[in-house]
């Protein structure tokens, strides 16, 4: 296979690469019909470009991870990375055009500035690229268009259905309580370990059970040292402290969304705002030492409201698009589509790095969709993960991050979006 360079540029709209190749891969039939929709002809040229368009964020991000022959491999459920990648792409223009087809159900339809944005990226994408590299990709004025035209109404429809969830959530149903933990693992250490093949499975056991045995003594040691204050314990034994937030239907089985086991949460709820448990907590993996920070925690009835929000915006998202489904009759046409190959593969060429003084944000250039900015029109659209200001209303409806109250509270770096001017 050849390798094609690539360099990400923010256009207009959204964010889309650009590339050069020498090659001049396999063509298909850009007039032919990949798909119908209720007697609706979606053409080879859109179906190919979006699926091309998968391929190279895939190739970027993926292909020093699993090598030249990735598309070949399988993807986990018995079938090649290229036909899961396909099959994702038709799923998605089954979707986007039902969305476009039920526009009007909504009120939803473009604005003219949002038409004249598309049409400007897809000119900007095709000045960007040679000739032949659009070739390869199947780019055209009309094919990148029609996948900037989709995407934006799939993002406005999105929010026009989600607008409609029931968004009141009781003080009972997002209370919270936060405690501190820390954790002492039973499973035996790397330094224990042997790729010994005569071991038995009773020297096997004794080692587990000599682990459990010196988890369990150095948690009740700390325990026992632990005084009124456990961050400063944990600094100076060297261990880590951890937060998890829970709620009261977190206490039970087949409704506990947090990662922490439900012996471990039922411990720390006979606690009382400010109190240590005064025993070892226990779970199959490991023992806890336990501080109750609080039993009503705000912030993390906060973030579990908006966790609770989130979901039936999802949950209703999802029953639409399924009414949809079962209502249409979607068919793909096999012979074209299996025309569809990733023969030649991406590799990411950086971009020029530039500052813009009106931002102050730099130019940082990656391979795929995310922690960019586009600033064409003035609000903000992180459906796809990236900034798009072309519809002039916010819009956080996909390729965001649930912050769940009730799950283990793990500590990250902040991501900010950068602003993409200038590429090679």
């Amino acid at each position: 296979m050849k390798l094609k360079k690539i360099v990400c540029v923010l256009l207009s709209a959204v964010l889309l690469p650009a590339f050069a190749t020498a090659g001049c891969g396999k063509q298909v039939n850009a007039q032919a019909v990949a798909a119908t929709l209720d007697g609706k002809e979606i053409s080879m040229g859109t179906a190919n470009f979006m699926a091309q368009y998968q391929a190279v964020l895939m190739d970027s991000s993926l292909l020093a991870y699993y090598g030249e022959d990735m598309w070949d491999k399988d993807s986990g459920d018995g079938t090649t990375m290229t036909d899961s990648v396909k099959k994702s792409v038709m799923e998605d223009l089954q979707e986007y055009y039902l969305l476009d087809a039920h526009a009007t159900d909504y009120e939803v339809a473009l604005t003219d500035e949002e038409k004249q944005a598309i049409t400007a990226a897809a000119t900007q994408f095709l000045t960007d690229n040679s000739e032949a590299a659009a070739k390869v990709m199947g780019a055209t004025q009309q094919t990148v268009e029609e996948m900037l035209r989709l995407r934006k109404i799939q993002t406005k429809m999105r929010a026009a259905i989600e607008a409609g969830i029931d968004t009141n959530v009781s003080e009972k149903e997002c209370a919270q309580k936060t405690f501190s933990y820390v954790m002492f693992d039973k499973s035996p250490s790397a330094d224990t370990q042997t790729d010994d093949d005569t071991l038995t499975d009773d020297s096997d056991e004794d080692k587990t059970q000599d682990a459990e045995e010196a988890a369990k003594q150095k948690a009740q040691a700390f325990l026992d040292a632990v005084a009124n204050d456990l961050s400063v314990a944990a600094e100076k034994e060297g261990y880590t402290v951890n937060t998890c937030s829970y709620g009261e239907g977190d206490l039970k089985k087949d409704e506990n969304t947090t990662s922490m086991d439900q012996a471990v949460l039922k411990a720390a709820d006979e606690l009382k705002e400010g109190q240590f448990l005064n025993t070892l907590a226990e779970s199959d993996v490991a023992y806890y030492v336990i501080h109750m920070d609080s039993t009503d925690d705000k912030e993390a009835a906060k973030t579990k409201k908006e966790s609770i929000l989130s979901k039936r915006r999802t949950e209703k998202y999802n029953e639409v698009i399924e009414g949809y489904k079962e209502k249409c009759k979607w068919e793909i046409n096999e012979k074209e589509w299996d025309k569809v190959h990733f023969d030649e593969l991406y590799t990411v060429k950086q971009a020029q790095t530039t500052t813009d003084d009106a931002s102050g944000a730099g130019d940082t250039t990656t391979g795929n969709e995310s922690g960019t900015q586009d600033t064409t029109a003035g609000a903000e659209d992180t459906t796809t993960g990236t900034q798009d200001t072309t519809a002039g209303a916010e819009d956080t409806t996909t390729g965001t991050q649930d912050t769940t109250a009730g799950t283990e509270n793990t500590t990250a770096g902040d991501e900010a979006g950068t602003e993409n001017t200038a590429a090679e």
